[in-house]
C-alpha cells in the first residue's frame, strides 16, 4: 500500500443502520466494564452542535459531542467553556460518578481538591476519583476543557466546605 486511505463503498452512517459497528462493537467489547449492545459510532463535525447553557452550571455554556447517545447514557463528553465572569464558582460538591476526567483545551481554571489549590492550564489533564470534594473557583474568560464522565446520569451533591476559598481573578472590564 502506498499509505493512502482505501475506503469502502458503504458509508458509517449505512453500517450503522444495518448494526454492523454496532454487533461487532458489543461482541469484541462483551465483559469490558461500560461495555454492551449500545455503541454505536458517532462524529460530531466542528460547528454541528452548538453551545447552549443547558448544563450544570448558569456560568458555563456546554457542546455535546454524541458519545452520551452513542453509548447508551454510559459516557459523556462534552465541551465546556466561560460564560460569564467567575463570581462565586461551583460551590463545594462532588459528584456520584465512577469516572470524571477533565482535559484544559484553552485557558485555565482553578480548582480546590480538598484544601489544596490546583491551577488547570491548557494542555493540563485531571482525573478526579469518585466522591472527590472539590471546588472550581476562578477561570479564565477564554477557558474551554473538555470533561468526560461515566455515567452519564449522576448526582453533584453539596459537601461541606473544609476550607476558605481564594477570591477569582477579575476579567479586564469587570469591577
Amino acid at each position: 500500500m502506498d499509505g493512502s486511505t482505501q475506503h469502502a463503498s458503504r458509508t458509517i452512517e449505512e453500517l450503522e443502520a444495518d448494526g454492523a459497528i454496532s454487533d461487532f462493537s458489543a461482541a469484541y467489547s462483551a465483559g469490558l466494564p461500560g461495555a454492551g449492545a449500545v455503541n454505536f459510532f458517532s462524529h460530531v463535525a466542528h460547528g454541528t452542535t452548538p453551545y447552549a447553557d443547558r448544563g450544570l452550571r448558569d456560568f458555563f455554556l456546554y457542546r455535546d459531542l454524541g458519545v452520551a447517545k452513542a453509548t447508551g447514557g454510559r459516557i459523556l463528553c462534552h465541551l465546556v467553556k466561560a460564560n460569564m465572569a467567575p463570581e462565586h464558582g461551583t460551590g463545594w460538591h462532588r459528584h456520584q460518578l465512577g469516572f470524571h476526567i477533565v482535559y484544559m483545551v484553552s485557558g485555565w481554571a482553578k480548582f480546590m481538591y480538598s484544601d489544596v489549590s490546583v491551577h488547570v492550564g491548557t494542555g493540563d489533564c485531571v482525573y478526579m476519583p469518585p466522591g472527590i470534594s472539590h471546588y472550581l473557583y476562578d477561570y479564565s474568560e477564554d477557558m474551554e476543557f473538555l470533561e468526560i464522565e461515566s455515567p452519564v446520569e449522576s448526582l453533584t451533591e453539596d459537601v461541606s466546605p473544609c476550607c476558605d476559598i481564594p477570591q477569582p481573578t477579575p476579567w479586564p472590564g469587570q469591577k
